[in-house]
């Protein structure tokens, strides 16, 4: 088999595969791991924890088969919102540290081994990632690549892996849409709210783009990402607040601390997708007492109202929209936009984004499987020209401010490979001093009222900001938090505050690799020369 996507989800997974017979992607369904009928493409993405130092686990719907779906110490659910959230909670079980990393490792390793048991040996696994993905997000899909998916057999080489950002992929998911359309995805799943403005290709005909093996170099064969923006803020937070709400009006009730709870506020919200009235019944067999939970359309909308979920999509829509027009793109020009993930079957969400494109035509008949799909077409000859997401810069030290302060390198949409190097010439901060250390970080600026969700402890909190908010982080942190310096350029004889000591050119490869070159310009000799640092996003 050439190749698999797989779209790892905050709540839900999706694998898929390109069906040569069909020319069409086609989505893997496992024994025991997938949901049943009628959301059979989906693996939910949970994983129990049997025994942390032999790593065994259990995963997807085998575990709520079993019933270990609720609260436990050894069940662990969005995995991916963790590992792009900062939080410092981390569980010991068995002696180990349960780190997201782990239990993504864990989760994907499972997922492979039963894909192996049904002889699927891909030559290409194409992974995707959250548009507002942090480094360290990236830097763990690549690593656990190498742990997860190196093939233990001699006769099965161990296959490539390409990454790819989700709301891209979820457009080229949409074949149906018309090449070289304007297109906006808003992937709203159970952890992420992502929004990519996406042009597609250029060749009329849809289903021959996959032919033109080998033809990078084709703009025909090329979307190109105009603008992104996401938050982390999904399903699960919607079920949560029904919890919240249901606990508000129904204080003493006997349902407050049971585990239960959750997982029917999250069926009544699926359920309100489709009709005007949910209601779910629960018994429970020790006080043999039947509780009965209804919920109607309005009252999920008046919670979603409350706690600012309308908010934070305007928000994020605004700054898509904002970010388009630098590149000279008006609202009324986008005429496609496509939703993904579970939350945009919410009938207010889908009125929402009609009403604020009132001159465009919403899609949304691929709410799951669109960025699995869309992610194999780049196995079919398709490349992506993109942009870096982040903006970035080099910290140094002001003398006379006596702080730490940043100099920007590439803005956000900066598209790559750069065509020339961005020249800096630094100084010494201090008198003799034996090195310069080089800190990049990513570099981002929020508007006041942006959203942003963060543990505390093991609890989601949503903040608001009241003004803006410019934060300052390095690619590379210490256990302690401190920043770690991508280069150090030694310096000999020692430099000094008062004369310019080094010429650095950063550039950024095809490959999203951040390139340094260090000139000493007392001494004219290099450094470094394209010293690879870091990949970027």
């Amino acid at each position: 088999m050439k190749a698999i996507a797989i779209d790892f989800g905050s709540s839900n997974t999706v694998i898929a595969k390109w069906n040569i017979a069909t020319d069409q992607p086609e989505t893997i369904t496992l024994e025991g791991v997938n949901r049943p009928a009628p959301l059979r493409s989906l693996v939910p993405s949970l994983v129990y924890v049997q025994n942390a130092q032999e790593k065994t686990i259990e995963i997807g719907q085998r575990i709520i088969d079993q019933g270990k779906d609720f609260s436990h110490p050894r069940l662990f659910s969005q995995i991916k919102r963790r590992l792009i959230t900062h939080g410092q909670y981390i569980p010991k079980l068995d002696g180990i540290k349960i780190t997201p990393e782990w239990l993504g490792n864990r989760f994907l390793d499972q997922i492979f081994q039963n894909l192996r048991s049904r002889q699927i040996f891909p030559s290409e696994i194409i992974l995707t990632a959250p548009v507002q993905a942090y480094e360290k997000y990236l830097r763990w899909l690549e690593e656990c690549s190498t742990e997860v998916f190196t093939s233990p057999s001699p006769t099965s080489p161990t296959p490539r892996i390409r990454i790819l950002d989700e709301p891209t992929a979820a457009a080229l998911g949409y074949g149906a849409i018309a090449p070289s359309a304007l297109v906006l995805v808003i992937d709203f799943g159970g952890g992420t709210l992502d929004l990519a403005l996406v042009r597609l290709p250029q060749n009329e005909n849809v289903h021959q783009w996959g032919d033109r093996l080998g033809a990078n170099e084709s703009i025909e064969n090329k979307a190109q990402v105009i603008a992104k923006t996401g938050y982390t803020v999904g399903g699960e937070d919607i079920d949560l607040w029904l919890v919240q709400d249901y606990l508000e009006n129904n204080q003493g009730s006997e349902l407050a601390n049971s585990p239960v709870l959750k997982q029917l506020m999250e069926r009544i919200k699926m359920s309100l997708s489709e009709v005007e009235t949910a209601t779910e019944v629960f018994f429970d067999v020790n006080t043999q007492i039947a509780h009965e939970i209804s919920y109607t359309r309005p009252q999920l909308e008046q919670v979603l109202e409350q706690k600012g979920f309308y908010r934070i999509l305007q928000t994020a829509i605004s700054e898509l929209v904002n970010r388009a027009f630098n590149k000279g793109i008006l609202k009324g020009d986008i005429k496609h936009i496509l939703l993904v993930g579970g939350c945009a079957l919410i009938p207010s969400v889908t009125a929402f984004v009609e009403k604020y494109f009132s001159m465009g035509k919403v899609y949304s008949h691929k709410p799951f499987e669109a960025i699995a799909h869309g992610a194999l077409m780049i196995s079919q000859g398709m490349d992506i020209q993109d942009y870096l997401f982040h903006s970035y810069a080099i910290r140094y030290w002001d003398r006379a401010l006596q702080k730490w302060k940043y100099q920007p390198l590439f803005q956000r949409g900066q598209s790559y490979p750069t065509r020339r190097p961005i020249e800096m010439l630094l100084r010494a901060s201090q008198p003799n001093q034996a090195e310069i250390e080089l800190t990049i970080g990513e570099l981002e600026s929020r508007a006041n009222g942006a959203a942003e969700v963060i543990f505390e402890g093991d609890r989601l909190v949503m903040q608001f900001d009241q003004q803006a908010k410019e934060t300052f982080e390095p690619l590379k942190v210490s256990a302690d938090g401190e920043g770690i310096p991508q280069a150090i350029a030694k310096l000999n004889p020692l430099g000094q505050p008062d004369e310019d000591r080094l010429k650095v050119l950063f550039q950024v490869s095809q490959n999203r690799e951040l390139l340094i070159t260090a000139i000493d310009l007392f001494t004219n000799q290099e450094i470094l020369k394209n010293h690879p640092v870091a990949k970027l996003r």
